[in-house]
């Protein structure tokens, strides 16, 4: 897709003003086509979004929202939860920013319905037999079991030693090859293998009194979370792995960027209701135009 210059983006919101209701503007980069289909699916009945703008990054999301003149345009500036929401802790204090209630914006695509619609589409089955080969259920409780552990001591990693390596690892480092011809397969000994490195890193950044401390917070945040694997990248692990268990019942393979424009066509909307809420009262908030 064509990426506009950097210079002429502030024009391509002028553009659109006129043809829609408010401005929304979020981390990646490239991804207009991917959010403005998501927020056509998701935005409340009357509020109307033509372009969904990407500012590159999570500080240039905060950054504009933090200059934005709200008495001129409405705006949302969305960021992704990332390892602050994991921990618990609060959102960046400005106006007119909303965080994820995940990790990122590809765990709110990952939903039962979604698969079953993508296996009808791509390998022509029934409902029954399409909810039957991908097994969503039992899919999710397998790669949750192994990564959600994972990603609760990245998350303490991130908080005693910004500076390490994180999600940054890749999933490379916790995949087996599957066998001739079949898709990659997390390895549950790689997982645990990589999860104690990082508890070993945990300990002797913060000591192991205040990581003990810290991983014991999370972990009972996380516990009682209805979807604890939110806390898993969505972006870097989850979307991977769904496309690998796609691959198994379909014939062929997707390609990722379309794979993220359809999952954002046959998303749940409940999972983006408060994005959602936000969108609405940001678009009808009486302050914000005076």
């Amino acid at each position: 897709m064509l990426e506009w210059p950097k210079r002429a983006r502030a024009a391509l919101v002028f553009l659109f003003r006129p043809l829609q209701d408010i401005d929304v503007y979020v981390e990646d980069s490239g991804d207009e086509v991917f959010y403005s289909e998501l927020f056509r699916r998701i935005a409340p009945y009357g509020v109307k979004i033509v372009r969904v703008f990407c500012a590159g990054g999570r500080a240039a999301v905060v950054d504009r929202a933090r200059n934005h003149d709200f008495a001129s345009r409405l705006a949302l500036f969305v960021i992704d939860g990332d390892f602050e929401w994991v921990r618990g802790e609060p959102s960046p204090g400005f106006r007119g920013v909303h965080r994820l209630d995940a990790y990122c914006v590809e765990n709110l695509l990952i939903h039962e319905r979604a698969a079953v619609e993508l296996v009808i589409e791509e390998g022509a089955k029934s409902q029954d037999e399409a909810h039957s080969l991908f097994n969503f259920a039992a899919w999710i409780r397998d790669v949750s079991s192994s990564l959600v552990e994972l990603f609760v001591w990245f998350a303490v990693l991130n908080r005693v030693d910004p500076t390490q390596l994180t999600t940054g690892l890749g999933i490379g480092a916790t995949l087996s090859a599957g066998s001739k011809g079949a898709s990659p397969e997390l390895d549950t000994g790689k997982v645990e293998a990589l999860r104690c490195l990082v508890e070993a890193k945990c300990t002797a950044a913060g000591g192991s009194d205040v990581t003990k401390e810290i991983y014991d917070v999370v972990r009972a945040r996380v516990g009682a979370m209805h979807r604890p694997f939110d806390v898993i990248s969505g972006k870097d692990f989850l979307m991977p792995l769904f496309e690998f268990r796609l691959w198994a019942c379909i014939p062929g393979k997707t390609r990722r960027r379309s794979l993220r424009i359809r999952l954002a066509r046959h998303c749940e909307p409940s999972l983006f209701t408060p994005l959602a809420t936000a969108l609405e009262e940001a678009s009808h908030s009486i302050s914000a135009r005076t």
